[in-house]
């Protein structure tokens, strides 16, 4: 994050009837101008925990979901600690911003909503901040999609994120080098295979990832799961299809 080796804006879910942005850590609203995708036609707003590298952005974005704060408009869905705070964090987002969206989400493990024509559920992630949450998405469109933000392995994960087509999840440490509260290569092999998706992308890359390779650390997944696994880049899109296409960076 403080370097900006990769960046720290987050992941733009976009369909013919969803346009929602998740995790919008430091960067989001300028990679999102840079990158031609209007803040202003965002329809919601998804947080998974109450750290700075995944909450910088989310008051501007709030602000330009609602026109300037001219519209009342658009959803918030944020893990409790993002919204109220708890023993560990505080809270995220002001009052005064909270007070802009038409439909805020308190999103607790379990937690169901909708946003256009995408249903999400809410999902649970082991972390620093225990308010932590996954989200998962399902349509008739593109079916599973999960993300999976910075969390341990734990017994159960399947439960939660299994059958997703893709799964998009957070590696901070290549293998060997376990951290507590993030997963290495080798818990996130352990979840892919758990899981079972039909492809999965990993980002959030600490420094000794991104010092050691993260398509090399793709590749060791893939070779232990079978499953094909994508090392995330900056601007890459994905297509959900009938096959999962992985395109190259744009502007």
């Amino acid at each position: 994050m403080i370097t900006q080796r990769r960046r720290t804006g987050g992941l733009r879910v976009l369909s013919n009837r969803l346009n929602m942005h998740v995790d919008p850590g430091p960067g989001a609203l300028v990679y999102s101008l840079e990158m031609g995708l209007n803040p202003q036609n965002i329809d919601a707003i998804l947080v998974s925990h109450s750290h700075l590298d995944h909450t910088n952005d989310v008051g501007v974005l709030l602000e330009a979901m609602t026109h300037g704060t001219t519209k009342k408009r658009g959803i918030l869905a944020a893990a409790h600690s993002v919204i109220e705070g708890n023993e560990v964090c505080d809270p995220a987002i002001s009052r005064y911003h909270r007070g802009l969206p038409e439909k805020i989400v308190d999103a607790r493990v379990g937690t169901t909503f909708t946003v256009g024509d995408t249903n999400v559920r809410v999902c649970r992630a082991v972390h620093s901040d225990p308010d932590a949450v996954g989200f998962r998405f399902e349509t008739a469109t593109f079916g599973g999609l999960a993300y999976m933000p910075d969390s341990e392995y734990f017994k159960g994960i399947g439960d939660f994120y299994g059958g997703v087509r893709l799964l998009i999840l957070s590696v901070l440490r290549p293998s060997g080098k376990p951290w507590k509260g993030h997963m290495s290569t080798d818990e996130a092999a352990k979840t892919i295979a758990e899981v079972h998706p039909e492809m999965a992308v990993i980002t959030h890359f600490g420094m000794q990832m991104i010092l050691e390779s993260p398509e090399r650390e793709a590749d060791l997944i893939k070779k232990i799961t079978g499953i094909p696994t994508v090392a995330a880049k900056d601007g890459m899109h994905l297509t959900m299809g009938e096959e999962i296409q992985v395109g190259k960076p744009k502007r």
